[in-house]
This record gives structure tokens, C-alpha cells and sequence, in this order.
């Protein structure tokens, strides 16, 4: 699961990796940000070590247990919501309210030989006292040195799950893109691809007004479409020639999947361009006519 020189991950778990819950989840956003940082994904992996807690790890052959392994995605933050299985979702809220709002999809799984399964302080005692420090209550830790050592020597059986359809498309995605594209990219493609797939599906939905009929190709189509316009386009909004800004905050600068042709409802090869929401949400409201005509004065042309 994870290379000679790859990193061990550990954190605390009520349980085994599973169907039930197939994400790696997490109540406060700065412990994805760490391992979008730190994990590599295909040379990391992340251990499951079972808490002490007889309400939250029911089994007792789990608590304070080295029980899984898996590999994450580390480039997208995920809602565990649109992961974990509705019902699931729905027990967990009631009993717990939404205590790990966050999640990341997990790309590989095993579960620990056992029982009994391999003890933490045991096997990584340094490791597993940190987790009592205060800045890593609901964190990571590394397993470093020997420890490390001694994680990468446990039997694993490996597992396949299985996914909700929008993270098993994500995953899907992630796999057919190249690795010459930078992440960033990658994720505002992807949610590109997204919105798009919702527009066509509420197509001739009535609403405040009827939506209009759009059409697109399938999710791995698309997505493979607008990661090849974009490098056409060399990065620029193709209505300012700006750049576009993958993973930044400002809303404006988001990239944007714009119909060249707003009275032609596909999103296809010949009528797809990459704007900013900015330029985009200026030209459909305006026209492009007025639209450029405010370039030209922003630009200090004279019209």
C-alpha cells in the first residue's frame, strides 16, 4: 500500500475502514489541510488506531488496536456527507450531530490481521501517548524511526468498498488525468464537470423560471474535455485573456465552464470555453457586445 519511503499516519478511529463508513473524516478542517500538505498519496498511508471510548468503539478487540491501513486522496476535502451511506449519515447526526463534517476519499483499504489485532502501545508507544497532547486531540500523528518500521512489518487483508457514485466518479476522474496537471487544476475541473452534469439533469425543471435544456457528455468525457481546454487555452479566460486561478478564493476569479454560444444548450468540444465566473455571469447578463466594450475601457482604449 504505500512505497519504501513513504510515511505512516496515525489516527484515531472508532472502528475498522468499511462500507458503513468509507472515508477518512474529520471535525476540524486544519487536519485535512495538513495532510493535503504532508500525505503523498501511492507513498503514504494512514493507520486506524481504535480509541479507548466503550461508547465510541463498541468492539472491544478494537480499542487501542491498530485495526486499518488505507491510502487517501489528499488534494480534495470532501462533504462525509455525500460519502457515508444516507442512513448512516442519518444514525451518526442523531446521536453525534455533525462532529466530522470533513472527509477524504480513501484510494486503497486493508484491515489488520486479527483479532487480536496488533496493540498501539505495544507497537508504537512514542506515537500513541502524543495522541493525549492537546494539540493533537482529533489530529494526526507519525509513526517515525522504529516505530515506523514496526507498522510496515503488520499482515494487512487488503478490502474493496463500496462508494456512493459521485466519490466512485471522482476517484474515476482523478485516475484518467494526467499527472502533468497540477491538482488545482484537477479540482476546478472536477467541479466544473459537476456543475455542469447538475445543469443538464434540471433541464426543463421549473423553478422561478424553467431551466433550460442543456446537454453534455458523460462525467469522464467532460472532464477530459475541460482539462484539455484548459491547456488550449493556456490557463487565460478565454473572454479577458486573464489568467484563471485554480484553488484561490475569490469568487470572480473562480473558473467558469461557459457555452461559447449561450443559445446552444450543449456543452460540447465546439462550444465549451473556460472563463472566470466574473467574466462569465458579465458576458450572459450584458451580452458580449457590452461585455467587450467594457474590456476596452478597462483596458484604457478609448471606444
Amino acid at each position: 500500500m504505500m512505497k519504501p519511503d513513504g510515511r505512516v499516519f496515525l489516527k484515531s478511529e472508532w472502528g475498522q475502514i468499511s462500507d458503513e463508513w468509507p472515508c477518512v473524516s474529520f471535525t476540524k478542517r486544519s487536519v485535512g489541510d495538513r495532510l493535503r500538505r504532508e500525505f503523498l498519496a501511492g507513498r503514504d498511508v494512514l493507520v486506524y488506531v481504535g480509541t479507548t471510548s466503550t461508547e465510541m468503539t463498541r468492539l472491544p478487540e478494537h480499542r487501542s488496536r491498530l485495526i486499518s491501513a488505507v491510502t487517501i486522496e489528499p488534494n480534495q476535502i470532501l462533504e462525509t456527507r455525500k460519502i457515508v451511506p444516507p442512513d448512516i449519515w442519518a444514525n451518526s447526526n442523531a446521536h453525534w450531530g455533525d462532529r466530522w463534517p470533513h472527509s477524504m476519499a480513501v484510494l486503497a483499504a486493508a484491515n489488520m490481521v486479527g483479532p487480536p489485532y496488533p496493540a498501539a502501545h505495544d507497537t508504537i508507544p512514542i506515537a500513541y501517548r502524543s495522541f493525549a497532547e492537546i494539540a493533537n486531540r482529533g489530529a494526526v500523528v507519525e509513526a517515525e524511526g522504529a516505530e515506523r518500521e514496526a507498522v510496515m512489518a503488520l499482515e494487512i487483508e487488503p478490502i474493496s468498498l463500496n462508494l456512493r457514485e459521485d466519490v466512485a466518479n471522482y476517484l474515476e476522474l482523478r485516475s484518467s488525468v494526467s499527472a502533468d496537471v497540477e491538482p488545482s487544476v484537477k479540482q476546478e475541473v472536477y467541479r466544473m464537470a459537476m456543475l455542469i452534469i447538475d445543469r443538464v439533469k434540471r433541464g426543463g425543471e421549473t423553478g422561478v423560471k424553467v431551466n433550460p435544456q442543456r446537454s453534455a457528455p458523460n462525467l469522464s468525457d467532460l472532464n477530459s474535455l475541460l482539462v484539455r481546454r484548459w491547456g488550449e487555452q493556456g490557463g487565460l479566460c478565454a473572454l479577458c485573456g486573464g489568467a484563471l486561478v485554480a484553488g484561490g478564493d475569490n469568487k470572480m476569479l473562480q473558473p467558469s465552464a461557459d457555452r461559447t454560444d449561450s443559445t446552444n444548450g450543449a456543452y460540447d468540444d465546439g462550444n465549451v470555453g473556460i472563463t472566470h465566473l466574473a467574466c462569465n455571469l458579465a458576458k450572459n447578463k450584458f451580452g458580449l457586445d457590452e461585455f467587450e466594450d467594457w474590456l476596452t475601457v478597462l483596458r484604457g482604449v478609448d471606444l
